[in-house]
């Protein structure tokens, strides 16, 4: 089993290699595949995420859940400490914060997170029992624990879904994984008490 920071390294790499009509075909296919998962569907709030580097890019779907009457949330860095909030603006509203990622501005609205119903994830690899490996900060990983009611959906190319992979106690479990190719589906409090 590789080591988390190999791993990362390795698919960070691999995901890089993508050119962007790839990476567009690709990211089309994965949203396909989501907006077909019961549990999305029927979510009122849903967190979104504007992809850094070559992640999974969502494209148009928030635009497309708000017009479906959806309330769409991006995450946002809380300053001082590893936790996410959520804050409701357009995407051609988000800023860049800390590590280069795109956030809602400091004065768009605030959405409290026991709110949020449903939480896109992406990540450098998942494992096919449904834990995520990120890129390091923990930042999600702090904010799902806090969130044990949302439906949490991982996304990601279908390469970056490995047999297994080094886990820690604080490790978010996904309640699904949906790539270009297929959809997985977890029960989440079996394999946290496991």
């Amino acid at each position: 089993m590789e080591d988390k920071r190999t791993l990362r390294t390795r698919l960070v790499a691999r995901r890089a290699q993508l050119d962007l009509v790839a990476r567009q075909t690709l990211s089309r296919a994965v949203v396909e595949r989501l907006n077909a998962l019961p549990g999305f569907a029927e979510a009122r709030t849903v967190a979104v995420y504007a992809p850094l580097g070559a992640e999974v890019d969502i494209g148009a779907l928030p635009s497309v859940l708000a017009e479906r009457g959806v309330r769409v949330v991006y995450p946002r860095i809380r300053e001082g400490d590893r936790h996410l909030d959520f804050a409701s603006c357009r995407r051609d509203a988000l800023v860049r914060g800390p590590f280069a990622a795109l956030e809602p501005p400091a004065d768009a609205a605030e959405v409290a997170a026991d709110e949020v119903a449903c939480v896109l994830v992406p990540a450098v690899a998942f494992s096919e029992e449904g834990f995520r490996l990120g890129r390091g900060g923990g930042f999600y990983d702090t904010t799902l624990a806090a969130m044990p009611d949302a439906f949490r959906i991982g996304l990601a190319y279908d390469f970056q879904v490995v047999p297994s992979m080094p886990r820690e106690a604080h490790d978010a479990a996904m309640d699904a994984v949906v790539t270009e190719r297929r959809t997985l589906r977890f029960e989440r409090a079996a394999r946290q008490s496991g």
